[in-house]
């Protein structure tokens, strides 16, 4: 029975190789509200199942240092593939996929389940909101390719705003609760682990440094588009702000 609590665990909390029926699984659900709702709520399933399995500590060291193992080459592989996606819902979901390896080694280190739910939250809140984007993009200017028609921010300034916030908050920038809950978690992973995961967020950042390049800048090539309404940007950086509150108030600080 354990066995099937980690195997369902590591396809809904991706950790590789799972992490490629998981990216599947979501990229086969229509753009946009659908795909972001999925990336929100199937971490918190994976998560619940990990609660069904005895803790970390209770596996032999072997066992945790092999998840760690997993866990690190997961975040690093799917963050080395996001620096060459071309289009914005797969740049998200491995970016994403990146991300949410870091529960596993959160878990690893036996960091409690309301941490580990909340670095979930952290990753897939602004992941679903950059697919509701994306869904948008799709429908407005045919694609949300990277570099096909550039220079967003001159057409769409408040759909790129909001995206821009979603990016940095995937990408745990500080002040974003992705940040927070990555060093709360990480907390107790021994010393000897610190390099490979410092060059992991030099990655995100490099990935969304790119994406901005190619998507947002430059001159707009394409018919006239609508942007986003003022009450939805708005919506959106209100939904950033509260997750922020809620990841503070959740782990008592987090720093």
């Amino acid at each position: 029975m354990d066995l099937s609590f980690w195997i369902l665990a590591a396809l809904f909390v991706p950790l590789f190789p799972l992490s490629w029926i998981f990216n599947r699984l979501v990229a086969t659900l229509p753009a946009g509200s659908a795909q972001g709702l999925a990336v929100l709520v199937l971490p918190q399933l994976g998560i619940a199942l990990l609660h069904l399995i005895p803790p970390a500590l209770f596996y032999p060291a072997l066992v945790r240092h092999g998840v760690m193992v997993m866990a690190t080459a997961s975040a690093l592989l799917y963050a080395v593939r996001a620096l060459s996606a071309r289009e914005l819902g797969v740049w998200t979901r491995l970016v994403l996929c990146s991300g949410l390896a870091t529960v596993w080694l959160g878990w690893s280190v036996g960091a409690p389940m309301a941490v580990l739910r909340l670095m979930a939250l952290g990753w897939g809140l602004p992941a679903a909101v950059a697919l509701y984007l994306t869904g948008i993009l799709v429908r407005r200017v045919g694609g949300a390719y990277v570099g096909l028609h550039g220079g967003l921010v001159a057409v769409m300034p408040r759909m790129t705003a909001s995206l821009v916030l979603a990016v940095l908050a995937l990408t745990v920038t500080p002040v974003f609760p992705a940040f927070f809950m990555l060093w709360k978690g990480l907390g107790s992973v021994p010393v000897a682990w610190m390099p490979f995961w410092l060059p992991l967020i030099f990655l995100w950042g490099w990935a969304a440094g790119r994406l901005f390049q190619d998507l947002l800048f430059g001159d707009y090539r394409g018919e006239p588009v609508a942007d986003i309404g003022g009450v939805s940007a708005v919506l959106i950086g209100l939904v950033f702000v509260a997750s922020l509150a809620l990841s503070l108030v959740g782990s008592g600080g987090a720093l």
